[in-house]
């Protein structure tokens, strides 16, 4: 299969209204990752710390990615959490990973989320990431298609979980995941997924250990509105 390669995620000048399944066309609902056991949150004082609740510049995390994705302009919001369900669902709609695929990483969350998507399109973002690019969901639907899912990529590497994804994608993650898929590049690479290049310092920051905590205390909870920059159609793109 041929390696994916960064798109021009502008879209072009005259073209034609968007097709229902057209990411163009505006309808979105997103997904909040934050089903995981914050294994690299934890300190010895905080052995059961639930990452997506803790409180940063007095907001839990779940509220940063919210207030995001509502700017964005997404219709509504799913939460993928199997912990603490209730303070989660003050944020938006719970959708815990199906019984039978709990120790299945996040893309179990994502194939729960794509279950209950009532919009064309999932707009997914992981519960720790504390800055964006004020066009990362634009960007994404001008180059994912229905059958090609768009995800990020920075100066420091690919974020395949900052990803639009069609519903119709929903079969092959269930079969990937049934089939014992665990890794998400994996899954991307299958479907011959687009990445987006994001050229801005720090464009996308995530908070995943105590050390990332404590290096963004001080960051803005803005996106960032760095200028942009797109490899379009690099021979030396990374896809993974």
């Amino acid at each position: 299969m041929p390696a994916s390669a960064s798109v021009d995620a502008s879209m072009p000048d005259g073209c034609a209204a968007a097709m229902p399944d057209d990411p163009a066309g505006g309808r979105f609902d997103g997904l909040i990752l934050a089903g995981g056991l914050s294994r690299r949150m934890r300190t010895p004082d905080t052995p059961d710390i639930d990452k997506g609740l803790r409180d940063w510049q007095g907001q839990p995390l779940v509220a940063h990615v919210c207030r995001f994705m509502r700017g964005q302009g997404v219709d509504r919001i799913h939460i993928s959490a199997n912990r603490n369900t209730q303070a989660y669902a003050a944020h938006g709609r719970v959708v815990p990973d199906a019984p039978d695929q709990q120790d299945c990483g996040p893309l179990a969350g994502v194939l729960a989320g794509l279950r209950q998507a009532q919009s064309p399109w999932l707009f997914v973002l992981p519960v720790d990431v504390v800055r964006w690019p004020a066009d990362l969901l634009a960007r994404l639907a001008a180059a994912a298609r229905p059958d090609h899912p768009a995800y990020a990529r920075t100066l420091d590497g690919p974020h395949p979980l900052c990803v639009l994804v069609h519903r119709r994608q929903q079969a092959s993650l269930q079969a990937f995941v049934q089939s014992g898929g665990r890794q998400v590049q994996a899954w991307l690479r299958g479907r011959q997924a687009r990445p987006v290049d994001f050229a801005g310092q720090d464009c996308l920051v995530n908070l995943n250990t105590p050390q990332d905590w404590g290096r963004w205390a001080g960051l803005t909870p803005e996106p960032s509105d760095a200028p942009q920059g797109v490899n379009a159609a690099s021979p030396t793109a990374r896809t993974n």
